[in-house]
This record gives C-alpha cells, structure tokens and sequence, in this order.
C-alpha cells in the first residue's frame, strides 16, 4: 500500500511539473524541489518491483548552461528502503541493478552518467554501507550506439558480470565483451 501512495505521489508531482508549479516531495529524509523549468524526470525501471526516477537538469533549454560549474543529478527509489543517490558531473544517467555482490544483503548498483558528448562514458559500481550508497569501483566504456541502453550491455553468466561495449575498428563497429570485476 505504501508504494502504491508513493507513485501516486510522484505522478501527482509529475502532473504539477507540467504546469510550471514547483512542488515539494518527500522521500527517506530528503525533500527534492523540482521546478518544471530546470528540471526532469527519468524514469527507469530496474526490476519487476523496482523504479529509479532519476531528477536531472533540463540543459537543453538552461540559459545559465555556460554559467554553471556543477551538474548533478538524484536518483530516487520506489523501494522506499533505499536512500536517494547524488551524482556530480552528470546531466542524466542509466541505472542497472545487480545481485548482491558482497553477501550484506544490501544491493548494488551499476550508474553510467550522461554528459554533453564524447563516446566515452565512465561506468561507477555502488553498494549500499550504513544507509548510504558508497561507489565502490569507477571504470569508463566507450559507449555511442545510445539505442542499446546500459541493461542491454550487461551479461550475467555463473554469477560473472560482463560489460557489452563498442568500438570502431577499420570503420567497423566491433563489440567488445570485458568481465566486470568487483
């Protein structure tokens, strides 16, 4: 039932956005103000119970895009057990949700942020440490075919995580398939 009001919440928020209100919305311990001027909203579904929404800046039409120092963004979760995550350096992200690793009972998370341009993209593991999501490990992938989204690029075979990226070689696309260490 509780999540069930929290999406209500959120559409209802959604719905505010569209027409220009600011709105208050409370998640954990967190309140997020989300103007629909500046702001977005993402939604990614994880798993079959789980939905990140994650708040992004709208950079396309930001008149202070070359005043600003900083972009971040916040994820937050349906599963209301899950504190928010921060990012800096991001203009929007994709999330994938991975088995827990570490054996805490606690998930973990791959995060690919976007940014303005370039292939290259960094790919940052987090785990979940005394209510908290901490980065565990950071990588970069070449990453430009955006058709084929972060959960098509990740492999699963007895219990190995793989990592799908692409490169160009001779004018060809070549796919390259690398073992994500944790």
């Amino acid at each position: 039932m509780k999540r069930y009001c929290f999406l209500l919440l959120l559409v209802g928020v959604m719905f505010a956005c569209r027409n220009g209100e600011t709105k208050e919305v409370e998640v954990s311990t967190k309140t997020f103000r989300m103007d629909a001027d500046t702001t977005l909203v993402d939604t990614l579904l994880l798993s079959e119970k789980d939905t990140a929404f994650v708040i992004k800046p709208k950079v396309a039409q930001d008149p202070t895009l070359q005043e600003k120092k900083v972009f971040e963004i916040n994820v937050l979760f349906s599963n209301k057990k899950w504190p928010a995550l921060n990012f800096k350096q991001a203009i929007g992200a994709d999330i994938y949700l991975v088995k827990d690793l570490d054996g805490d009972n606690q998930p973990e998370l791959l995060l690919r942020p976007e940014w303005f341009s370039s292939c290259w993209a960094s790919i940052n593991l987090f785990s979940m440490k005394d209510n908290t999501w901490k980065m565990l490990k950071k990588g970069s992938m070449y990453f430009c075919a955006d058709e084929y989204p972060l959960a098509k690029r990740i492999e699963e075979k007895n219990n190995k995580y793989y990592l799908l990226t692409d490169s160009l070689a001779d004018d060809q696309f070549i796919i390259n398939k690398n073992e994500i260490k944790f």
